[in-house]
């Protein structure tokens, strides 16, 4: 009895399983019928029109708006529902930017919340219920000139702003910053269950001694799972074929499942019986092995009879040669292929109606991994005199596009001034090869001498200046060198190499000392010598 109820279970919750998949995999576009909300947060940064909406993790529409509240300064975005058996917002709904990858893409999502009163379509989630993801690039350039400076003088505008105004200032702050609340939470949580943590605590030695006496079977047992996730993986296009078909299945197993629930209203009188004979069957399960242990004899005879036999299996070879040939042309693989290629070629098998779709019905099954390919290559590429192109520039300037060497760095510098330096990475006022010599190269020529970021002061001048008569100098001078090297025979390998730094020496080398008195003797030094001030 207890069987048969496990697999109506078992065949109930599949069918729930997939009533879930179906309604997840089903969507619809906008229309006018469908609610919509107004978020207001702090910070819209990142946020567009057209973006995805998402409902615990779940997409469930998109933004349609972004506005501005000219009272509270506050940003406003307008969200519209349109998933199918999305339910309600709550009064203690709460919604945050995320971002949705490494390139700055951000969405919207809210957790409808639990209590309170029903939301109408068109109400507003009010900003405390709200919080606003600050830009990992907003923190990373404040380590960066002259986006630090700004930082100094926003907090010390931010001071006299807010003195005289905690209370304001204490609610942005909890608004911005909801992980306080959180974490205040867990400790409240944490005292309130400091017997539970006091007994997990004493019990976790028992537990991994445990784990330790029986580490040869958690390490088998981790082996097999491996095995396991190994041959799945082998079987994924068999198991997407089976979801794909699961839906239908269980709408085809509905029938059976009434008249099976019948079978059991009728066979319950037969399940009592059985119950009832169960001290007989333990009796025969008892009584099981001593039988089979007077059934070795026969199995020996058994198995001398199998060595006679071994001569009829080698005659029907040829016989069983040809039933194999016969078995590889049965057409239900085939079948199986014509169902599968069948459904992804229906139209009506569409998970979501499109009007660019022929009829406006959906695209197919192949239509729609075609289409896929198709938009991906025109949204990552363009045709061009040099055929397909990728459509990024990550140059703003065109006047900081172009490869730099040390050449065309002082020919710009020569041209534009000092509007060329804006196209360097600065991190600190020194930048071997830049605006000093090159420790790996201490006569080579420097494009840059002297330069310095705004607000810093560089090394003094030194070095030879790039022209194109140093460079084709230098260019000779490394060729001689080179071809001097060749002809002793020796090879890169074979020299050892060493790197020197602006006033640092190894044993047996001279290294000059920056002009300007900075010279560096410890590790911390070189690294304030290298960063600035």
């Amino acid at each position: 009895m207890r069987l048969l109820r496990n697999i109506v279970a078992v065949v109930l919750g599949a069918a729930v399983v997939a009533a879930i998949v179906v309604l997840a995999s089903s969507s619809s576009g906008g229309s006018s019928s469908d609610p919509t909300y107004k978020v207001e947060l702090q910070n819209a940064f990142g946020l567009v029109s057209g973006e995805q909406f998402k409902v615990g993790g779940v997409p469930a529409g998109k933004i349609t708006a972004i506005g501005l509240d000219e009272k509270t300064l506050h940003a406003v975005v307008t969200v519209q529902v349109s998933q199918a058996g999305f339910g309600h917002f709550y009064s203690d709904a709460f919604c945050e930017s995320r971002p949705q990858s490494l390139i700055g893409e951000y969405f919207l999502d809210c957790s409808p919340g639990h209590s309170g009163h029903v939301l109408k379509s068109g109400s507003t989630i009010p900003v405390t219920h709200t919080f606003s993801t600050i830009p990992a690039d907003l923190l990373n350039d404040i380590m960066r000139l002259p986006y630090r400076e700004r930082l100094t003088l926003i907090v010390n505008e931010l001071g006299a702003g807010v003195a005289g105004n905690g209370q304001n200032l204490s609610a942005a702050l909890h608004r911005a910053v909801p992980a306080l609340a959180e974490t205040d939470n867990l400790l409240t949580l944490l005292s309130n269950d400091s017997a539970t943590i006091n007994d997990l605590t004493h019990n976790a030695d028992t537990l991994i001694t445990a784990l330790a006496n029986n580490s040869g079977t958690i390490e088998h047992f981790i082996n097999e799972s491996n095995t396991i996730a190994t041959e799945t993986n082998t079987q994924q296009s068999n198991l997407k074929a089976t979801f794909h078909d699961l839906p239908p299945f269980l709408e085809q197993l509905k029938p059976s499942l009434a008249k099976l629930s019948g079978t059991l209203d009728a066979n319950y009188p037969v399940l009592q019986n059985l119950n009832s004979s169960a001290g007989e069957i333990d009796r025969l399960l008892v009584d099981l092995p001593p039988f089979s242990r007077s059934a070795l004899p026969a199995l020996r005879t058994l198995g001398k009879a199998s060595v006679t036999g071994k001569s009829a299996v080698i005659a029907a070879k040829p016989v069983v040669s040809n039933l194999n040939q016969f078995a590889t042309h049965t057409p239900e693989l085939g079948q199986n292929l014509a169902i599968v290629l069948h459904d992804l070629d229906n139209r009506s098998r569409a998970t979501e109606s499109n009007p660019s779709s022929p009829g406006g019905k959906g695209y197919t099954g192949l239509e729609a991994m075609l289409q896929y390919v198709f938009n991906q290559t025109l949204d990552l590429d363009y045709y061009g005199q040099y055929g397909h192109m990728e459509a990024i520039d990550a140059f703003v300037s065109p006047m900081c596009s172009a490869y730099a060497t040390k050449q065309t760095v002082a020919n710009n510098l020569s041209q534009d001034g000092s509007r060329y330096r804006s196209c360097y990475s600065w991190l600190g006022p020194n930048q071997p090869g830049v605006n000093e010599p090159d420790p790996s190269n201490p006569g080579a020529c420097v494009p840059d001498p002297g330069g310095a970021p705004p607000g810093h002061r560089g090394p003094s001048p030194r070095g030879t200046k790039c022209s194109p008569s140093a460079t084709a100098a230098a260019n000779n001078s490394s060729a001689a060198k080179s071809a001097t090297t060749k002809s002793a025979g020796s090879s890169p390998s074979s020299q050892p190499t060493s790197l020197s730094v602006p006033g640092t020496s190894t044993p047996g080398s001279t290294s000059s000392s920056p002009s300007n008195g900075s010279s560096p003797s410890q590790p911390q030094d070189l690294l304030n010598y290298l960063l600035g001030p």
